[in-house]
């Protein structure tokens, strides 16, 4: 079956995922909408075994090409590699907008891909009505996990037509880089790009008052972004600045070293659709203390079993946390990656390739087309 598969740009957790769909026997070509983007300076070759196609002309690595050369692009692509299906990895770009648009025409059924929650942000009245018709010219969904799923059923989207999850990784790889990285060090790591939402303010705040309390353990924050100063100035005003360290972004095999050598791994956002980094965390055997506010502590966190969850406004919570990480004997460390392991089971390439079966099925067995839905595409790209 063919399926064209659109996206951002091709990063090697997508990669992953790619590779098991493909050993499904899917044909696919995987078109990056965006190829130059700077979102994750990945340094990595995006080929596998899929077609790979590009667009171009954009004005902004981050940006989508006009739309008088997107729609002769995209028109351009269906033609040659006449796809069955088409899953489309968010809705919210001119290029997945004017997608939708040509698929309708054409009769191509799409899936859609969410990670999105009710909670994410604000929502107005207005903005949901224009997600409903939009999300009726979708034939079927893959989302992140259970809170992406409720809010897909909230928005009108059938519950039978909803499988997961879309947020995995390579087990395999991150237990094994683990395992060669040597013995572990005394400091928590927190890998997350240096935005507002990603809480590294409520984090060094709570890891102040743990240094006061007689917390030992050092911590390692990596990634990039704009807040990077602001968290370097942060860190000097700490009981012990030395202690903390402020490392740029990590390429896969760096990480998977990172990861091997700390204690423990703490993400604190504020709001996190998902935080694919705990997956990744969990893999490689560490311990995590997760903000409540990250779409994966529903159904990765059993606080207590599994790791450890957080309000993430309540920075005292997060403080005593770093104590019972610290203070945490080895059996029980023992028993909580068991149980996290266990609970990845559900998390695996195999399983989102799977979902992606069900749904890819799902859209040719009962198709969805809408008036309403391409009419909505269509205001939205021209904004």
């Amino acid at each position: 079956m063919q399926v064209l598969f659109a996206l951002h740009r091709v990063g090697p957790y997508h990669r992953v995922r790619l590779v098991a769909a493909a050993q499904t026997g899917l044909q696919l070509t995987v078109l990056q909408t965006r190829p130059q983007s700077q979102e994750y300076p990945w340094r990595f070759n995006p080929a596998g075994p899929y077609a790979l196609e590009c667009l171009r002309g954009a004005p902004d690595p981050d940006a989508d090409p006009p739309l008088a050369h997107l729609d002769g692009q995209l028109a351009g692509l269906l033609d040659r590699c006449q796809p069955h299906v088409i899953v489309s990895v968010g809705w919210a770009d001119p290029a997945y907008q004017r997608l939708l648009l040509a698929a309708h025409r054409r009769r191509i059924p799409l899936v859609i891909v969410s990670d999105s929650r009710r909670r994410d942000e604000p929502r107005t009245a207005a903005k949901e009505w224009l997600k409903r018709q939009l999300l009726r010219g979708y034939s079927a969904a893959v989302v992140a996990g259970s809170e992406s799923r409720a809010y897909l059923e909230t928005l009108g989207f059938p519950l039978a037509a909803i499988a997961q999850p879309w947020d995995v990784v390579d087990h395999a790889f991150f237990e094994a880089a683990a395992a060669q990285a040597g013995p572990r060090q005394p400091h928590f790591l927190c890998v997350s790009r240096f935005v507002e939402k990603k809480n590294h303010s409520g984090l060094l705040q709570a890891f102040g008052a743990y240094q006061r309390q007689g917390g030992s353990w050092g911590l390692q924050l990596v990634g990039s972004g704009p807040l990077k100063a602001a968290i370097a100035a942060q860190i000097r005003d700490l009981p012990d600045p030395a202690r903390v360290q402020l490392q740029p972004f990590a390429q896969l095999e760096e990480l998977g070293r990172l990861y091997g050598q700390a204690s423990a791994f703490v993400l604190a956002s504020s709001s996190d659709q998902w935080g694919l980094v705990v997956n990744e965390a969990m893999a490689a055997g560490l311990p995590c203390l997760v903000s409540s506010a990250c779409g994966c502590a529903v159904d990765l966190i059993e606080h207590g079993s599994t790791g450890w969850c957080f309000d993430p406004a309540a920075p005292g919570e997060l403080t005593a946390l770093f104590h019972a990480a610290e203070q945490q004997s080895a059996e029980s460390r023992q028993a909580m990656m068991r149980a996290a392991r266990q609970r990845l089971e559900a998390f695996t390439p195999a399983s989102f390739a799977h979902g992606l079966s069900q749904a890819v099925n799902r859209a040719i067995s009962q198709p969805r087309f809408s008036r309403r839905a391409a009419l909505a595409a269509q205001l939205l790209s021209l904004r």
